[in-house]
């Protein structure tokens, strides 16, 4: 048997048997972020982009790459090794008889169905999403989503913002006029408001363009008052990775492997390579900058670590920031974390203490005007279903109190989280998977008197200095 051929059959072999658990990790971590991200299937597929069936199917290509290289190194070493030990010359390929299975063709077969299979499956559910998702037609609370008379109920902000995707984590310049929000799934739009609130008449969203959202997630945006600084959270990889193409499914890997590493051993393999950093961009000339790494713009906290770090909040005053990270010293997945302006300088993090967090995640951390308290979203034992928001307050000496949840009217059996108001504090709002909503994550809303801890908003503030 000749080298080469050798190398050809033995390179495909490990090339198809590398394929199937390739195939399988890539599409459970697409599906488990996406799902977890959504909370629906169909917004999951809508989800799924070009660019990452492009990213798939050029892995597999890798795959390949690392199967002949294997083989290129295995094949001459086991020949050489061989013929050592039996002493005898090499001999030709003995040709194979009719009817004799080749050695190549199920790798070949295998290694085809993983090229086009999955890729074929990812393309359809694809082009279907939307189909399915016109099916989801809300319920009452949706059809009924401005309601001038409606007190001490939810309303969800209808069509024009909430689509079959997710919509989220709502900020509002200082006028409350024009908000920014996690749309389209992993993407940030801006839309503005003509008219009272109760009337409802939201312009169609504009999804911000380049260098705001990529390819890959960016959620989680906080804007300003004057409307003129911009934070938010992405998963884009950066260092050497940064602007390489086609990247983006493989990054969903690393988010799944960390989680994974960071629950079981409580430390972060895959960090700054695209798992969750706080960026900022500034409007300058009428587009926004570059964003930046909030370790790299002066002014801001340094809080991105090789661990998770995400969901950025500032004091009333611009001194306090909040934000929820995964590294270690905490009491469980995500915890919150705060840091001070003393002098210009930012200090060390510090854990929120176990009143605030427990086992669990806790995230989305939103300090009311006047900083005696926050609104935290979080699972744990007592609460309505899925994630719910829960308020806390510190006393005079600083100590935060226990988790109190909000009560029914905000929370229910689905994932309720990500809280915020309009700068006026007559609104709020978070982001729900229930009844009567478009087939995902919506942006609902009550009125803050409503609400419990509404009294400790005494001042209106930007959210963002």
């Amino acid at each position: 048997m000749s080298n080469n051929l050798s190398i050809k059959g033995l390179g495909l072999s490990v090339s198809a048997v590398l394929a199937v658990p390739y195939v399988l990790i890539m599409l459970a971590s697409l599906l488990l972020v996406g799902w977890f991200t959504t909370g629906s299937w169909p917004a999951v597929f809508l989800g799924i982009g070009w660019s990452t069936i492009a990213g798939f199917e050029i892995g597999l290509l890798g795959v390949m790459i690392v199967g002949f290289a294997v083989a290129a190194v295995v094949v001459p070493t086991y020949n050489a090794v061989r013929r050592r030990v039996t002493s005898r010359p090499k001999t030709p390929a003995r040709p194979r008889q009719p009817g004799e299975p080749s050695v190549r063709s199920w790798a070949f077969r295998l290694f085809t169905v993983c090229l086009v299979l999955p890729a074929l499956s990812l393309v359809v559910l694809r082009v279907l999403a939307p189909v399915l998702s016109s099916g989801m037609t809300p319920g009452d609370a949706g059809v009924n989503a401005q309601n001038p008379g409606a007190r001490s109920q939810l309303l969800n902000m209808g069509s024009t913002i909430n689509t079959a995707h997710r919509e989220a984590e709502p900020s509002f310049t200082a006028d409350g006029q024009t908000m920014y929000y996690n749309c389209n799934n992993g993407d940030i739009c801006v839309s503005r408001l003509i008219g009272t609130w109760e009337a409802g008449n939201w312009t169609p969203p504009e999804r911000l363009g380049a260098p705001i959202n990529t390819e890959y997630e960016e959620v989680e945006p906080v804007i300003n008052g004057a409307g003129d600084k911009l934070y938010f959270s992405s998963i884009r990889p950066g260092g050497r990775l940064k602007g390489i193409p086609f990247l983006s499914p493989f990054i969903e890997v690393f988010q799944v492997a960390n989680t994974m590493a960071t629950v079981m051993s409580g430390r972060s393999f895959f960090g700054g390579l695209g798992l969750p950093d706080v960026y900022v961009s500034y409007w300058v000339d009428g587009a926004w900058s570059e964003p930046q790494s909030l370790n790299d713009a002066a002014g801001e906290p340094p809080i991105n670590t090789r661990f998770a770090d995400h969901c950025l909040f500032f004091s009333a005053d611009g001194n306090e920031a909040f934000w929820t990270s995964t590294r270690s010293g905490g009491f469980g997945g995500n915890d919150i974390w705060t840091s001070r302006r003393v002098d210009g300088k930012w200090t060390a993090p510090e854990n929120l203490g176990p009143n605030v967090n427990g086992p669990g995640d806790e995230h989305h951390s939103l300090p009311t005007p006047d900083d005696r308290s926050l609104y935290v979203t979080t699972t744990r034992d007592g609460g309505y279903g899925g994630e719910d928001i829960y308020i806390t307050t510190r006393d005079a000496d600083g100590t935060w109190g226990s988790l109190v949840n909000l009560g029914p009217l905000i929370n229910g059996p689905g994932d309720d989280r990500c809280p915020a108001w309009t700068p006026d504090l007559e609104i709020f709002l978070f982001d729900s998977v229930r009844e009567g909503g478009f087939g995902a994550r919506d942006i609902w809303w009550a009125y803050f008197e409503d609400v419990p801890g509404h009294r400790l908003a005494a001042a209106s503030a930007a959210t963002a200095p």
